[in-house]
């Protein structure tokens, strides 16, 4: 395993699990910031999203412990979609020009290029 993809693994365990806590511990962020997370809102609500955020949290996790590709592969095309469908909520939003929607895009694309680098013979 290369030291540089291990680093984008290691980043995006970090955020999903900054993203999981935010969203567990606080029930009311989308209420709270309508303007930013009305899309959000719309699909489901902060639990919804929490579980979905768990869910590729253990699957990044699994990924590095097992040292799986398929699992590896898999957890990053799904954090690829999770932040790539954040930066288009952001982009729906009532306030689509944001910070997160370049920041989520720069994720979603760092995801997408840590797959190239995972290689089969694992």
């Amino acid at each position: 395993m290369e030291k540089r993809n291990l680093f984008i693994e290691m980043f995006l365990i970090l955020i999903t699990a900054w993203w999981s806590m935010v969203l567990v511990v606080n029930d009311k962020l989308f209420y709270n910031r309508p303007e930013f997370f009305y899309t959000f809102q719309e699909i489901g609500n902060e639990a919804e999203w929490a579980s979905i955020f768990i869910l590729s949290l253990i699957s990044l996790i699994l990924g590095l412990l097992w040292r799986k590709a398929w699992i590896r592969k898999i957890a990053l095309l799904s954090s690829t979609f999770l932040y790539a469908m954040m930066a288009a909520g952001f982009i729906l939003a009532k306030q689509p020009l944001n910070t997160g929607v370049g920041v989520y895009f720069a994720i979603a694309l760092l995801a997408l290029w840590g797959t190239r680098d995972v290689k089969d013979n694992e």
